[in-house]
């Protein structure tokens, strides 16, 4: 429906109604017509009102969408972002002239008196939770956090650690290694006189979760099979089964409560692209998003889910709604209340008061009051009251003229 038709149809609904209140008799047209006003008054206000809560239904819906893209967009730039610090820390380390040397002659423990203190530091102030050195082509050669760790193969699950090895080129990516699941940068460590191996660092979650949460809210979790935890991930303990869901561990949460209400093993075992969720938990809605968690070759090992509570934004839609519902009744007030005034002071009293005087006329010549100028002072208006004021003054003088022509005719 157009445009055109729809005022049309409006307006032909709207003199329908209003040939309809004109046809009751029993209410004064002193209540009539601000009713009426007021009904019409009402229905467009509260029609607008609804619209209104629409369209901002729609720009809060919007802003929903973008604030979920622009945490998926947060969480992926600071993956990227700490891999490449892992990377600058392991590259930064690896072009030491001492850490070559001590490397090439199998200095072990004069290697780890030179590093272990600077990666403490680097452990407590940034978060990293894994500095190794191997021996090609994927040997634990020293564990800087674990010194006394065993030299084993590692060929079978630190893939990274091959192909630095191999191809003699830096990697950063996802992995889990023996101390658990990590953010690595693996550089190969070599010298004038060749290839020597390689070294890691590996950098924790914690930061990335926390930066998220401190910058939009959201609070997250980091999540990774466990099946491939438990055979790989040996030099950490096993977390209690309430860590475990739909076979996969929890590595990092902020809020471990929050998570743990929300997620479902179908959620955990079925989520295989970035999905946007709404989660019920205990009645409370959760704008949820869930980003698949990827090694460095892209092969999906785990979840990163990121929750934030709805309440604000049904709060905000309650109030918008209030709102505009007591904006349009005020409307309706003042719009019924300015019509009841100008119908009554500008229409209906000048009426009544020329109604009164045609009355008077009516009876008797004696009896109207010449006195009386209410009729004179509304004949000076220009309008249609004045127009009407000054026909019943003519009215009034050709009864009067005609009257005494018959009384002196007698």
């Amino acid at each position: 429906m157009g445009i055109k038709s729809s005022c049309g149809f409006f307006v032909g609904k709207l003199g329908s109604a209003l040939a309809k209140v004109d046809s009751i008799t029993f209410i004064s047209l002193r209540a009539k017509v601000p009713l009426f006003v007021g009904a019409v008054s009402l229905f467009s206000s509260i029609g607008l009102a609804l619209s209104s809560y629409q369209v901002g239904l729609s720009a809060i819906k919007l802003s929903e969408n973008q604030e979920q893209n622009m945490v998926l967009n947060l969480i992926q730039s600071s993956l990227q972002e700490a891999n490449k610090k892992a990377l600058a820390r392991a590259d930064l380390i690896s072009r030491l002239p001492f850490i070559q040397k001590n490397f090439r002659e199998n200095s072990r423990d004069e290697l780890l008196d030179n590093i272990k203190t600077s990666l403490k530091v680097q452990k407590q102030r940034f978060s990293v939770t894994e500095a190794q050195f191997h021996l090609p082509p994927a040997k634990s050669y020293l564990r800087v956090f674990r010194p006394k760790a065993p030299q084993e193969d590692l060929s079978s699950f630190r893939q990274m650690v091959l192909k630095v090895n191999k191809d003699k080129v830096p990697l950063s990516g996802i992995e889990i290694g023996r101390r658990g699941i990590g953010i690595r940068g693996v550089v190969p460590i070599s010298d004038e006189k060749g290839h020597i191996g390689s070294f890691e660092i590996a950098m924790d979650f914690k930061p990335v979760l926390d930066s998220l949460k401190k910058t939009t809210g959201f609070e997250s979790a980091v999540f990774v099979d466990e099946d491939k935890m438990s055979e790989i991930a040996t030099l950490i303990p096993k977390p209690d089964l309430e860590k475990i869901v739909g076979g996969m561990r929890v590595q990092e949460a902020t809020n471990w409560k929050t998570i743990r209400s929300l997620v479902t093993p179908d959620i955990m075992t079925t989520t295989k692209q970035v999905d946007f969720k709404v989660l019920k938990n205990n009645n409370e809605s959760y704008s949820a998003i869930l980003v698949p968690l990827q090694d460095y070759k892209g092969q999906q090992i785990g979840l990163i889910v990121t929750a934030k509570s709805l309440k604000y934004l049904e709060n905000l839609k309650a109030s918008l709604f209030w709102n505009n519902i007591f904006l349009a009744l005020a409307q309706t007030l003042v719009i019924t209340g300015t019509a009841s005034i100008l119908f009554n002071g500008l229409l209906l009293r000048p009426v009544l008061a020329l109604g009164n005087r045609i009355k008077s006329i009516s009876k008797a010549v004696d009896t109207v009051d010449l006195s009386d100028d209410s009729v004179d002072k509304l004949a000076s208006r220009l309008d249609e009251v004045g127009q009407i004021a000054r026909d019943c003054q003519i009215l009034q003088n050709n009864i009067i003229n005609s009257r005494s022509l018959d009384i002196s005719s007698k």
